[in-house]
């Protein structure tokens, strides 16, 4: 009896629990319809979706550790006596998809702030989270919320102009250096960037005046201009300024000096000119002279290589090296040189006699290089330009001093022709220099024509003339 009493109260409990169970489903099916037809409505309005009057969404919700779904499955109509799942179309549940995606953007931005970061009058963020040919929308589970929230970091969506294309897959892309501008824009802009280097050499072209250091620099920046017609004019600015000292030391601190020697090997005859009459004048200064010992060789090649039509450039070459020659730091370089120098006093051309008197005067104060002054090919007019006849008194007096000079070094240090002279720049032994002043027949002639000078007008060719009698008089025979 007890055991049939048991039974029935195992039975009655089962029945509550089934009837319990099968009140709940229906409990939740019915909130579930309820909450989707009052919740899951959208008003119709731009950019929203709406739903069919009647019509229900019905959504699967997955759960795992990491993620929470909701998979939309369909619409419920629940119009007649049961429930009718009519399942969505493709383009029906993208759409969904879509609309919960931005829907989930506005909320993540409203808990960001106000983003208040334009460009040029345009909203610098995300506008649509639309398929794109870069991206497809995706909803973010809540791993992905809570790292989106507590990194703040928007450079890559803030930043970015909506209109240069995917913010994720950056466009490349290799541009020129050169200026290229249509329609002759570019002519244009060099045009005005050739007046602007015009106007500023203007204000630096009053000749005689002192520069500033921003001056200078400035001065030296227009000697890198392709314009070649504002390059000469700079450089013969340059020339012109660099008469005065400061100017010479403000240049120099600019790097003046290195860039005209990169002009003196310019293709255009004009600009290696007037790169070397800038030098000229650059040399005037003790300190540039120590910084000239590479133009050197540059410079003494248009001597030992002349070409016709440039007798312009030698003159200017001589007178540039003359100005380097006043000290003597770099006497040695001139050595290789000293035959064809001799042959410029034979030249027919005034101006080329002169400079190159005016620097081997300058060499021949310098007794270290006397040796191989004595050791070159003399010139061959020596005799003749003694005269005073036809030669300027600048030439004579030039002429006269160099070869007082190198008697009185010869005689006060004995030296023999034979011994002392450097072999190296050695002429044949009729043709050099000291044959020329002490060979035999040769120091008679040197000075009877000297003697002849000492009534010269000139005060300085009679002082020189005196020099080089004395320094002559007690030899009568070859050393």
């Amino acid at each position: 009896m007890a055991s049939g009493s048991g039974t029935g109260t195992d039975r009655a409990v089962n029945k509550v629990a089934i009837c319990s169970a099968i009140f709940a489903g229906f409990a939740y099916v019915g909130y579930s319809v309820v909450r989707t037809a009052f919740h899951r409505r959208r008003r119709e309005g731009v950019g929203e979706v709406s739903y069919p009057e009647g019509e229900a969404r019905l959504f699967f919700r997955r759960l795992s550790q990491t993620t929470q779904t909701d998979a939309l499955l369909g619409n419920l109509d629940a119009s007649g006596t049961g429930l009718i799942l009519r399942p969505l179309s493709v383009q029906e549940r993208i759409r969904e998809l879509n609309f919960r995606a931005r829907h989930f953007a506005d909320t993540m931005l409203a808990l960001q702030g106000p983003s208040k970061l334009t460009m040029g009058g345009h909203h610098l963020g995300p506008r649509s989270l639309q398929c794109s040919p870069w991206s497809s929308p995706r909803i973010l589970s809540p791993v992905d919320i809570r790292h989106f929230i507590a990194s703040r970091s928007s450079d890559n969506l803030s930043l970015v102009p909506a209109d240069i294309g995917s913010p994720v897959r950056r466009r490349w892309s290799r541009k020129s250096i050169a200026k290229k501008s249509p329609d002759g824009a570019g002519t244009a802009d060099d045009a005005a960037l050739t007046d602007e280097l015009k106007e500023k050499l203007e204000k630096l072209s009053l000749k005689g005046r002192a520069m500033d250091s921003y001056e200078a620099k400035t001065l030296v920046a227009l000697l890198y201009a392709s314009d070649e017609g504002i390059l000469e004019r700079a450089l013969i600015t340059l020339a012109n300024l660099a008469t005065l000292e400061s100017n010479q030391n403000n240049l120099r601190d600019a790097g003046c000096l290195h860039r005209l020697q990169n002009l003196l090997t310019h293709p255009k005859s004009e600009i290696r000119l007037a790169s070397i009459r800038a030098l000229g004048n650059m040399a005037l200064n003790d300190q540039n002279q120590k910084e000239m010992k590479g133009m050197i060789p540059m410079l003494l090649s248009y001597v030992d290589d002349p070409e016709e039509g440039l007798e312009e450039t030698i003159e200017a070459v001589l007178t540039t090296l003359g100005n380097v020659a006043v000290r003597n730091d770099w006497h040695e370089e001139f050595c290789p040189s000293l035959h064809n120098l001799y042959r410029l006093v034979d030249s027919a051309l005034l101006a080329l006699q002169l400079q190159s008197l005016k620097l081997l005067v300058n060499l021949s104060t310098n007794e270290d290089m006397v040796p191989s002054l004595l050791a070159a090919e003399a010139p061959k007019r020596i005799l003749y330009l003694l005269e005073g006849t036809e030669a300027s008194v600048e030439v004579l007096l030039r002429l006269v001093n160099l070869l007082a000079n190198l008697s009185v070094t010869a005689v006060a240090h004995r030296l023999n022709p034979t011994l002392d002279l450097p072999a190296e720049d050695k002429a044949a032994s009729p043709e050099t220099m000291y044959a020329a002043i002490f060979g035999v027949g040769a120091i008679e002639k040197v000075k009877e024509k000297a003697e002849g000078l000492f009534k010269h007008p000139h005060e300085d060719v009679r002082i020189q003339a005196r020099r080089l009698f004395n320094a002559l008089k007690s030899q009568t025979s070859p050393t």
